[in-house]
């Protein structure tokens, strides 16, 4: 058995290099996310290697001791996170602690580098300078800080997800349209590897060795995590990529004040659009699109629904839709028409979002809606 996981953590190495390459040199979709995406890969091939290398000497050089071969540990979260936010276009946010763990990644790179030098001009390496004991000390710190920066680039990814979840809903009338169960599928890949790592780091904590078994199934979830990447992440586009620092926090402070006129007068004018023109019948009608339709800005319109209403623009979309649905429904002649085509005529794009529509304004599921259940 663990000799075919060696060899499937072998066949995934090489894949992840191939696909690394793909994904940093890619022509079809160049970005920055992308080639984060590869260099992420790049790093766990390099702690595949320096886990499973079947050598322990390259001539004379030892490959065996602490920084003997380049440490990446600090690069793993790094890139992870940093691929994450350039999806959501929220890297600027995040300038000064992504740049001071790059330097940090750099610094701790560089003992591997200083290691080879030493070996190359002088034919000694960095245990002729210090002991042992200080060397592992030096490694064991820095496996710890790249498991708690791992936790941190975790938490940090599911909080900005959730952010733009919310910021979405002001943009979008149905917030299935983003399609990011990708992105959480991403990120929550990383909940059994961190566990198992965090098994790892506590019995050598504990015990002062690790677990040959726990490191094999760490890596058999890296393989997972390789493929996972290569049919998911690479083929989507940069989330929210035409707009992302146009789009307005939701609001619901008072309206009290000089503009207050001036949002009653903008809630008259998109309310008579959305019953005359019926704009809420549109499946794919996000905020821009009415803008364009009815004259108004944007930013003025999702101001003046977070304010006035108390809610966010899909919310307020889906709601005119439940009303023309809830009609539609309690019409005995429309008996022989199904709830979701109804729901599809009325708008929803999906039974997921009418079923969560109807919940959220009437506490009632759409089929409660039937003659026969009202009756």
């Amino acid at each position: 058995m663990e000799s075919l996981l060696n060899t499937l953590i072998w066949a995934a190495i090489i894949q992840g290099f191939l696909l690394g390459v793909l994904y940093v040199s890619s022509k079809k979709h160049r970005s920055l996310a992308n080639r984060l995406l590869g260099f992420f890969l790049f790093a766990l091939i390099i702690e595949g290697v320096n886990n499973f290398l079947p050598v322990n000497q390259l001539g004379s050089y030892d490959l065996s001791k602490y920084f003997t071969t380049p440490e990446v540990k600090l690069f793993l979260p790094l890139f992870f996170v940093h691929f994450v936010l350039e999806k959501l276009g929220r890297s600027s946010a995040y300038n000064n602690f992504l740049r001071f763990h790059y330097g940090l990644g750099l610094l701790v790179l560089a003992i591997t580098s200083f290691n080879l030098l030493a070996f190359l001009f002088t034919g000694g390496n960095i245990y002729s300078l210090f002991s042992y004991a200080e060397i592992e000390l030096v490694f064991m710190i820095q496996q710890y800080y790249a498991f708690i920066l791992s936790i941190l680039a975790f938490a940090i990814s599911i909080l900005e997800v959730e952010r733009y979840k919310n910021l979405v809903k002001n943009e979008y009338s149905d917030y299935s349209l983003l399609q990011i169960n990708w992105l959480w599928q991403f990120i929550f890949l990383m909940v059994p590897i961190l566990i198992l790592w965090g098994v790892e780091l506590g019995s050598i904590l504990l015990f002062g060795r690790g677990s040959s078994d726990i490191v094999l199934a760490n890596w058999g979830l890296v393989v997972i995590l390789i493929y996972f990447i290569s049919y998911k992440a690479f083929r989507h586009q940069n989330l929210f990529e035409e707009n992302p620092n146009n789009m307005v926090e939701p609001t619901t402070q008072s309206t009290a004040g000089p503009e207050s006129e001036n949002f009653i007068e903008v809630e008259k004018e998109i309310t008579s659009a959305m019953k005359s023109q019926q704009y809420f019948l549109r499946h794919d009608l996000s905020i821009h699109d009415l803008a364009k339709e009815i004259g108004l800005p944007a930013r003025q319109i999702s101001t003046c629904i977070n304010r006035r209403f108390g809610i966010n623009f899909s919310e307020w979309v889906n709601n005119y839709r439940v009303e023309e649905a809830k009609i539609k429904l309690e019409k005995p002649e429309n008996d022989h028409l199904s709830v979701e085509g109804i729901g599809f005529d009325a708008g929803f794009k999906s039974r997921s979002a009418m079923y969560t529509a109807f919940k959220k304004k009437t506490g009632r599921s759409p089929g409660d809606f039937r003659p026969s259940k009202v009756s």
